[in-house]
């Protein structure tokens, strides 16, 4: 998936649109295309868990070369799990904010299992992600 982003700047403040584009290169990435992390990751991004899960412990951050990493050893263990965002981006422009509700999805024969759901807050810098605040759940938020 090539992910075209836009740098905020006065001129070209981050958008509705710029957002979406953002979420979908941040569902790619969890999806294992992590080349997508140079393109839409700023420099000292940082991703912070709320929750504990396996790989992260307790009160894990992750840079871009961590995520990296956990996404490629989770994509190995985990196969046919997909991620995707459940609608477009909530975003406030003025604060370079945005926050959007995901699904990690799991292919079972025919069905399409929802495993886990969780909302994912960003800071956006420069056209490009540089802070997630991520909450996991163990069942689909109610749309």
């Amino acid at each position: 998936m090539s992910v075209t982003t836009t740098p905020i700047t006065d001129s070209a403040p981050l958008t509705r649109e710029a957002g979406t584009r953002l979420v979908e290169g941040w569902a790619a990435l969890w999806n294992g295309d992590v080349a997508l992390a140079e393109q839409i990751l700023a420099p000292g991004f940082r991703l912070y868990f709320a929750d504990d899960f396996d790989g992260t412990g307790s009160g894990a951050t992750f840079g871009q070369d961590e995520l990296k990493a956990f996404i490629t050893a989770n994509s190995q263990a985990l196969t046919g799990l997909t991620f995707a965002a459940d609608a477009a981006p909530l975003v406030d422009a003025e604060r370079g904010e945005m926050a959007c509700r995901w699904s990690e999805r799991h292919a079972d024969g025919d069905a399409d299992v929802v495993l886990k759901s969780g909302i994912d807050m960003f800071a956006v810098t420069d056209g490009r992600i540089s802070a997630v605040w991520s909450l996991t759940g163990n069942r689909r938020f109610a749309a």
